[in-house]
């Protein structure tokens, strides 16, 4: 594996409720770990509409905005908390704004790819997300619950030809019935087109996000197709390395 895209949930970010540093720079330190091996990581966070319901709950405000203009607010938040993570382990982010005209501007895409290729070769950690203040496209697919930063991740995979994504989630996998709300639920551990059949994806949405694991599933199956090798898992320990070892981690798409 020699370069790999992470998308990482809001769910995966957060503890009783608020952001958790700790759990930020647990991820970092796994990528600090994953660089040193030659590995170049890109990072898909989601996030920024919690920070920024929580940074104006902080200083006693709570205005009528709508969910991108609470992005709009968090989007720096989201990225201290990033900065923040990576400088205890010696690297530095650099933030990529995106909508998805960029990727009908061959021009506009080729200078998206080239700043990300410049990224890796400098040691600095690329952090996608899209612009959500220009796009209203993401948080409208939120509430149908489509998950579009899993598009997203999917999408600069294959821009940057990643050889493998690791779609983290508060989940932890794929299972055969939402697990918050059956404690007999089974995680599969491999998942194939075949299976689907068996899986209800109807309700299985985040805590934290709203996405789905249906619209995960087939931007999961999209990259296992070009080529990647594809996972959907949880903050478990390590979970970044163990993958990039060639360890199995949660549901691997096959």
């Amino acid at each position: 594996m020699k370069r790999v895209v992470v998308k990482i949930g809001t769910g995966n970010l957060v503890s009783d409720g608020s952001l958790d540093a700790s759990k930020a720079s647990d991820i970092a330190r796994q990528v600090a770990e994953l660089i040193s091996q030659g590995i170049e990581v890109a990072l898909v966070s989601s996030g920024a509409i919690q920070a920024g319901r929580e940074r104006l709950a902080r200083i006693g405000q709570n205005p009528e905005l709508a969910k991108k203009e609470w992005a709009g607010i968090g989007a720096r938040h989201l990225l201290n908390l990033w900065g923040n993570s990576f400088e205890n382990h010696g690297f530095d982010v650099a933030q990529i704004w995106l909508t998805y005209t960029n990727w009908v501007h061959k021009k506009e895409y080729e200078s998206i790819r080239t700043s990300i290729l410049s990224y890796f070769k400098s040691g600095i950690i690329p952090l996608v997300n899209e612009n959500d203040v220009v796009s209203q496209r993401e948080i409208e697919s939120m509430e149908a619950g489509i998950s579009e930063n899993d598009r997203l991740a999917r999408m600069v995979a294959e821009m940057i030809g990643a050889d493998a994504i690791l779609f983290l989630t508060d989940i932890g996998g794929v299972y055969d019935k939402d697990p918050r709300k059956d404690i007999s639920a089974k995680r599969y551990q491999t998942v194939g087109r075949k299976t689907l059949k068996q899986i209800d994806v109807s309700e299985s949405r985040s805590d934290h996000g709203t996405g789905g694991i249906g619209p995960k599933l087939e931007e999961a199956f999209v990259c296992f197709e070009k080529g990647m090798k594809v996972s959907i898992a949880g903050l478990e320990p390590d979970v970044l390395l163990r993958f990039a070892a060639g360890e199995d981690v949660g549901t691997m798409i096959v």
